[in-house]
């Protein structure tokens, strides 16, 4: 996987190229880097070419002094593409990443020509909101050693047998959350613009391409039934479920969630 920088008005985007055919852009979660594509990225670069990137603060992208709209991050998304001269590709957007990829859709909707939608929601008041994360939550959480921040949270959002049924997998989300853990301040900020975008009301209608909307079957963090709602707001949308998987399906069933995202992809790109 080459990595990639790309200058931007507060710093640069580091960015990561893998494999070749057409493009697909991967925008990960709240507080990730782009580790969220980690094993997606190997099966999907046999077929096409993988674009990811660290969000503005995060992974290696500079981090920030100033708050931030989740359309700002998608101009950065928008802004590599451009440096990489692809005017059109298919855009995938895992949980607070799917937040980030419908405002890239909205500001460049003719070069989005298909859309996953992942462990996520939207803004309007029917889709079923998860319990937002506070400012003081965030912090006092933060005074935990990283070790013990890990391992709650992969508890948290992994399905629970993922522990005793794949081990191996399990402790190596735990690894990738210590590897790529993100500063307090960024976290914070990028808090501000989640739940800036979910306070307001995104019109799904503006989606035109063919979706994807996919969820883990038992995700606790963003209820599932959320996909069912974009398939009604969405004219071209289509839904499924990994069962036996919670928010961070696409690490728990990483072939499996591949396996769907290539078959939609190949049909619509």
């Amino acid at each position: 996987m080459e990595t990639r920088s790309l200058k931007r008005s507060f710093g640069e985007i580091t960015y990561y190229v893998s494999g070749s055919g057409p493009t697909l852009l991967g925008i990960s979660g709240f507080g990730c880097s782009f580790y969220n594509y980690i094993d997606l990225a190997s099966e999907l670069s046999k077929n096409f070419r993988v674009i990811l990137i660290d969000n503005r603060g995060m992974g290696k992208s500079s981090q920030t002094s100033f708050d931030y709209t989740l359309s700002d991050v998608a101009a950065d998304a928008l802004a590599v593409m451009d440096d990489l001269n692809i005017n059109e590709f298919g855009l995938m957007g895992i949980s607070m990443g799917g937040f980030i990829a419908q405002e890239l859709v909205k500001l460049a909707p003719n070069r989005v020509k298909a859309l996953s939608l992942m462990c996520t929601l939207s803004g309007a008041a029917d889709f079923i909101h998860p319990i937002s994360l506070t400012e003081e939550g965030l912090r006092q959480f933060n005074t935990f050693d990283i070790k013990t921040q890990a391992e709650f949270t992969t508890m948290s959002t992994v399905h629970p047998s993922l522990r005793s049924n794949n081990p191996v997998q399990y402790q190596k989300i735990i690894d990738l959350r210590i590897e790529h853990k993100a500063n307090i301040e960024e976290i914070v900020r990028q808090n501000r613009a989640a739940v800036s975008f979910l306070s307001s009301s995104f019109d799904c209608s503006l989606i035109k391409c063919p979706t994807l909307a996919m969820a883990g079957a038992n995700d606790r963090f963003v209820n599932p039934e959320n996909v069912n709602v974009f398939a009604k707001k969405i004219a071209k949308c289509q839904v499924a479920f990994i069962d036996e998987a919670d928010h961070f399906f696409f690490l728990e069933k990483p072939l499996e969630v591949a396996s769907n995202l290539s078959k939609f992809f190949k049909e619509v790109l």
